[in-house]
């Protein structure tokens, strides 16, 4: 039996687990501003459009521009007001590490009730934070995107069922009800942000079918009939969204990042399965979580580490992710066999074996991996040995040997996280004290002094009428001047015109000017040739009149 001292250590491991991943989160105030961020504010702005949703052009044709299901209008409506109440990278940071902070509460809130007892309780806020706290996912859970809405919505609704199932059989009829529409009420911003929610959907039905007692099927049943109804338009509009018959080649490309694309490429059945086992391997991400010489689209600086500097760092979380991985499946198989033997389902068993096929399936489906993919796919790892290792009942030789486990990752974690902070602060430290574009980070905004710069936009724009007479209208922005023109009226992205998802688009001032644009405001570096001689500058800001 565990003493009482060894259970003051394993109490106190767990609070430096805990605190060590928070202060890694409030680490990222000094990340600047990823270009995905911005790019998924301006694909959801039917409270400011009109009630309609855009791309970042309207070449791929009428389903370019497409009304949100009526559900989702109340959420549209607040990203509106944050879009106009909030234009500020800074407002930006701030709510990506306000809502990974509250994350992170949120999680411990489920270990709390998942856990058998204050032992176990504490082996498992150590082990899944120290986890957690690797690398560079910390920093990265801070970027406002939408998979922070698919992270807090499917933990919210997994402590929701788990509250409930331990509800009295004898509650009210109304709390009966109020569990399992609560759920749905959960899973609304996840259908209603990103194509991802409905990929959780099974996860999100697995809750409301659990939340309760034996003997309440009624009112789950009723609940996930409308869930699923819900689900069902949710994925009619997404699908839409993500179709391009209006340009081939931009279609061609935007299929190229799954499975789906391997399909229409005529690939036999041998190549598809090799495809998808490769890409289900979740090393790919527990690679992207690792500082390297370069990162993805340079939302990092370079260099700021050798190669075996990169691969001394990698091997300890690797080890730790993968041995996670595996005392999971093994703890799921062992509640697996007794849960048939009693010839009883419940949530815990439920839970991880969706997270697995959840995890897996979205692993397979995407053939280009991106960093920003481990804010799902590894949280949703944790939550798998969560659920797995509470499923089964804990003997002394279990605890001893998990309580050993979650001890030595919380030391490698610590001097990781540690590690990572004197690496990164000085660059980031720097780039915080410049506004705007960030030397060397061609996609970083700086989430500092952005009102320094926000008047010479605007004075830079009228140069070339754009917004002279009240609000802009279709201006091409990029990162730094959308928060000047955030009120403009349906803006285009220069990534959809000028830069790599501009399709078949030719002549951006042709384009632009086809569609009523009154011109472009962005930084210069943007530009081509062609368009740096038209343009009129006022220091890193071009504008360039479509008129």
């Amino acid at each position: 039996m565990p003493t009482d001292s060894t259970r003051d250590w394993t109490a106190l491991a767990a609070r430096v687990a805990f605190g060590g991943f928070v202060v890694s989160l409030l680490f990222g105030l000094l990340l600047p501003m990823y270009t995905d961020e911005l790019g998924w504010r301006m694909q959801l702005r039917a409270g400011i459009d009109g009630g309609f949703d855009r791309m970042i052009n309207d070449i791929c044709g009428p389903n370019t521009i497409i009304a949100p299901p009526w559900f989702m209008m109340p959420f549209r409506s607040v990203s509106a007001w944050l879009n106009l109440a909030f234009a500020d990278p800074l407002y930006v940071r701030l709510m990506g590490v306000g809502s990974a902070i509250g994350w992170a509460f949120l999680l411990r809130a489920l270990i709390l009730r998942l856990a058998a007892d204050p032992q176990q309780r504490s082996i498992l806020m150590a082990l899944t934070f120290a986890l957690l706290g690797m690398g560079l996912l910390p920093i990265m859970l801070t970027m406002s995107r939408p998979d922070q809405v698919i992270l807090l919505t499917t933990t919210a609704a997994l402590l929701a069922a788990t509250l409930a199932s331990r509800e009295a059989v004898t509650a009210p009829r109304w709390r009966r009800w109020c569990w399992p529409l609560l759920i749905v009420a959960i899973a609304l911003p996840a259908l209603s942000w990103h194509l991802k929610g409905i990929l959780f959907a099974p996860l999100f039905l697995v809750c409301i079918l659990f939340a309760g007692t034996a003997g309440h099927w009624r009112t789950r049943i009723v609940s996930g009939l409308l869930f699923t109804g819900l689900a069902a338009s949710a994925a009619h509009y997404w699908i839409a969204r993500f179709r391009c018959p209006g340009d081939p080649g931009l279609a061609a490309r935007l299929a190229s990042e799954n499975i789906a694309s391997a399909l229409a490429e005529g690939k036999n059945l041998g190549e598809l399965i090799g495809i998808a086992i490769q890409g289900a391997n979740p090393n790919h991400y527990i690679a992207f979580a690792e500082l390297r010489l370069r990162v993805m689209s340079d939302w990092l600086p370079r260099d700021l580490i050798s190669e075996a500097g990169a691969m001394i760092r990698y091997l300890p979380m690797n080890l730790a992710w993968n041995a996670l991985m595996l005392i999971g499946v093994v703890c799921l198989l062992r509640a697996l066999v007794q849960r048939w033997h009693e010839r009883r389902l419940d949530l815990g068993i439920a839970a991880p074996v969706v997270i697995a096929g959840l995890a897996l399936v979205w692993g397979m489906s995407q053939r280009v991996k991106n960093d920003y993919e481990i804010m799902t796919v590894m949280p949703m790892i944790a939550l798998f040995g969560l659920f797995s290792l509470t499923a089964v009942v804990w003997t002394e030789r279990r605890t001893r040997q998990l309580r050993l486990f979650s001890m030595a990752l919380v030391a490698v974690s610590l001097i990781g996280q540690a590690d990572l902070v004197r690496r990164l602060a000085p660059p980031l430290y720097r780039a915080a004290q410049t506004p705007g574009y960030v030397q060397g980070q061609n996609t970083s905004v700086s989430a500092y002094g952005y009102s320094a710069i926000r008047d010479q936009i605007r004075q830079t724009a009228k140069q070339c009428g754009i917004g002279a007479n009240g609000r802009a209208r279709h201006p091409l922005i990029d990162d730094v001047t959308y928060f000047a023109f955030a009120d403009s009226w349906q803006p285009f992205h220069y990534l959809g015109v000028i830069g790599q998802w501009r399709g078949t688009i030719s002549d951006p001032a042709a384009y632009l000017k086809s569609r009523g644009s009154e011109g472009m405001i962005l930084g210069c570096h943007h530009l081509g040739p062609s368009l740096q001689g038209r343009a009129i500058r006022n220091g890193a800001f071009c504008c360039v009149s479509t008129r």
